[in-house]
């Protein structure tokens, strides 16, 4: 089974069509978990009505009464489910019809040390116009897939996240999202990569929504909570380091992480990024493994 836990605030405009890429899928064997995390707009009233022209499909909804954030929204979720692959679907998002089917299909077929099927997809505008693929449009590069902690903790923006099948096994090591942060990406490819392996599929199998309020986006403002979660991320990262280069690769998101900080006001972040890029630079200069205390 898979499990889809799809995640909703202020969703109104796009959650049908999320929910109804999921009852229209060629894999019948899932189960969807809608978490409604406090939306102020008619996303209750839409998901309620839907749902319950939707009896014969596998659906479950919790209402959230406050805003709580996306990690420990799905968590709320995750905590229920009973698939063996999970997915994170953001409710502005949508899936092609044969995903499930291709990426569980992957996963079945792969060693046991693979975590993580991700994808291709389709970028979109908020009417649903085709803006370019993710892979080679927005991101320019080939990506990469096995053991790429290495390649994660650099530039975690390599993975499209919304297009991730992830095998329970490896969300129940992490203990699901950490509540503490505010955003739960970056997070959860540093952690999950040191220990499972990565598997890109190179097919467009999810519609990946831009909006003027993603959160993305609101990384470009000033004092947002976003890069001292990241700083926390870089610092877990510290100490998932192993050896010389993967310390060099995270010097690099430490870096300019520093200075997006600087640039945008966020000095409490500025500070950790800056004391943690002087501990990497004794790392790779003079220690260049990780059983040395700093």
């Amino acid at each position: 089974m898979v499990s889809i836990i799809c995640l909703c605030y202020n969703h109104a405009e796009f959650i049908a069509e999320a929910l109804y890429s999921v009852f229209n899928q060629t894999y019948k064997n899932w189960e969807l978990i809608i978490v409604n995390d406090a939306s102020t707009d008619k996303s209750k009233e839409i998901i309620d009505k839907i749902v319950k022209e939707n009896l014969l499909h596998t659906v479950q909804t919790i209402h959230l009464k406050e805003n709580k954030g996306n990690c420990v929204a799905f968590n709320e979720g995750f905590r229920i489910s009973k698939g063996k692959y999970i997915i994170d679907l953001a409710a502005d998002d949508k899936f092609e019809i044969d995903k499930l089917e291709k990426q569980a299909k992957t996963l079945e077929n792969a060693d046991s040390k693979t975590g993580v099927c991700f994808t291709n997809a389709v970028l979109i505008d908020e009417k649903s116009n085709k803006l370019g693929n993710y892979y080679f449009d927005w991101y320019k590069k080939i990506p990469k897939d096995g053991f790429i902690f290495k390649e994660l903790i650099r530039a975690g923006g390599m993975i499209c996240s919304p297009t991730m099948l992830i095998k329970r096994e490896v969300l129940e090591e992490l203990g699901g999202y950490d509540e503490s942060l505010s955003y739960e990406d970056y997070d959860f490819w540093v952690r999950s990569a040191r220990n499972w392996k990565y598997i890109f599929l190179n097919e467009n199998l999810t519609f990946y929504r831009k909006t003027n309020h993603s959160h993305s986006s609101t990384f470009k403002k000033k004092n947002n909570p976003h890069l001292y979660s990241t700083f926390k991320v870089c610092q877990k990262g510290f100490y998932l380091c192993r050896n010389k280069e993967e310390y060099k690769s995270l010097s690099i998101s430490v870096l300019y992480h520093f200075k997006e900080s600087l640039k945008y006001k966020n000095y409490k972040a500025a500070k950790g990024f800056l004391v943690l890029f002087f501990k990497l630079i004794r790392k790779t200069l003079v220690d260049g493994n990780a059983s040395t205390t700093v």
